[in-house]
């Protein structure tokens, strides 16, 4: 038997909101890399087509940003059978399977332990396939903000440039995350 290589499972969601239990998710994005992130092993990236967008005020923040990045254009054309909440979570439990044959995965991410995942858990699974799902994970996690706090914590304003490059799309925002991840690991070394 080979040993599994650890990872980490880089995730990333694009959702109408932020609870979980009313609000929907948009588009998701996993990369599985490498511990240190500089070699990326696969990809997944999906729109998700929900039934109805929402119309009330709660959802304007959102709708505004995602109408400008392009993402509400995007659900709307999706395929409402290749794109559809059940079908992308399908994909996610099949990619997510698929690489945890050979690496040890590490959720990574932006607050994703308080967001990403309760949004994985109570939107995008059912209770059978959220398990599945939560058991191809590591319990050792790595959460961009802990590195960000402490920047702050040490003077520096890690948040400085954030939200004039940031198009809020799952591509840029890992793409971000990743990059911040390899500087801080180089000024670590």
């Amino acid at each position: 038997m080979t040993r599994k290589t650890e990872a980490l499972l880089w995730v990333d969601i694009e959702t109408t909101g932020t609870d979980p239990r009313h609000d929907l998710m948009l588009e998701i994005g996993l990369r599985c890399t490498s511990m240190d992130a500089k070699t990326e092993y696969a990809r997944y990236e999906s729109v998700i087509k929900p039934g109805v967008l929402p119309t009330d005020r709660s959802f304007a923040y959102a709708h505004r940003m995602h109408e400008e990045n392009g993402l509400i254009d995007e659900v709307i054309d999706a395929s409402p059978e290749l794109c559809s909440t059940a079908r992308v979570a399908l994909a996610v439990i099949d990619f997510t399977q698929s690489m945890a044959e050979t690496h040890v995965l590490h959720p990574a991410g932006t607050n994703m332990m308080g967001f990403d995942l309760p949004f994985l858990e109570h939107y995008l699974f059912t209770e059978d396939q959220w398990g599945r799902f939560h058991r191809l994970l590591s319990y050792r996690a790595l959460d961009m903000t802990a590195i960000r706090l402490t920047q702050t914590a040490l003077g520096a304003d890690p948040y400085e440039h954030y939200t004039q490059t940031k198009s809020h799309r799952v591509t840029d925002c890992l793409d971000m995350d990743i990059s911040e991840y390899i500087e801080w690991l180089d000024l670590v070394k």
